[in-house]
Formats: structure tokens, sequence, C-alpha cells
């Protein structure tokens, strides 16, 4: 599978599916965070590898698979950035860091909101 595809699926799962870190796997994204800062731009390779056995130890490793397979944009394809795409000329190892935060940032302010509805109704 080839790296930019993994990591723009990734990518599309922080922007657009981030309950597919749930129940438990959306509190390890820290781990891989901080595991993105150790890589530079052009190491596409290691950067899809991280993400792949990060995925691989959460059960995550054959929807990523999937979801690689069926993306069709790749990094250095022309045409506008999206939120879910990785615009070539912005540093990739930041974008997938502030990614991974607020995805995390979100998922746990999802999981605040329910627990204080449930004390509220209780």
């Amino acid at each position: 599978m080839e790296p930019d595809k993994i990591i723009n699926a990734f990518l599309q799962w922080l922007h657009e599916n981030p309950s597919i870190f749930m129940p438990t796997a959306w509190q390890d994204l820290p781990e891989l965070k901080t595991e993105m800062g150790e890589f530079a731009d052009d190491q596409l390779f290691p950067i899809a590898m991280a993400i792949s056995k990060w995925c691989a130890r959460h059960q995550l490793g054959e929807e990523l698979k999937i979801a690689a397979g069926k993306c069709k944009k790749e990094i250095d394809d022309a045409g506008e950035p999206t939120p879910t795409t990785i615009d070539p000329l912005t540093n990739i190892t930041q974008t997938l860091r502030q990614s991974i935060e607020d995805s995390y940032k979100k998922i746990q302010e999802q999981l605040d909101a329910e627990n204080q509805s449930n004390t509220d109704n209780d």
C-alpha cells in the first residue's frame, strides 16, 4: 500500500470519522502524535508505517487497509487541497500532529458532554 494513501486515509478518519477510534483507541492518539514529531516531512514511508502499526495495535489495521485502498488522491497530486488531503506544500508531520490533537480534543469534549448529560439526568 502506498504511504501517501495510508496517510490520507488516516487524515480522513481524523477529520470526517473520529468515531472510528471509539471506544478506546482515541485515548492513545497523543502517543501517535508524539511519534509523528520524530519524522521529517520527506519520510512518508516511516510516517505511514507508524500509522499502520498504531492502527494494528488498536484493531484498526484492516479498516485502514480498506480505506487506503479507496483513497484516490495522492499527496503529490495537483489540485486544490481539502481538509482530508495533504497539500504538498504544507508540513505533513505538523498537519498530522494538529489533526490528531484536534480529533482527540473533539472526542474528549463529546465524552465530557455525554457524561455531564448522564449526570444531569440522574
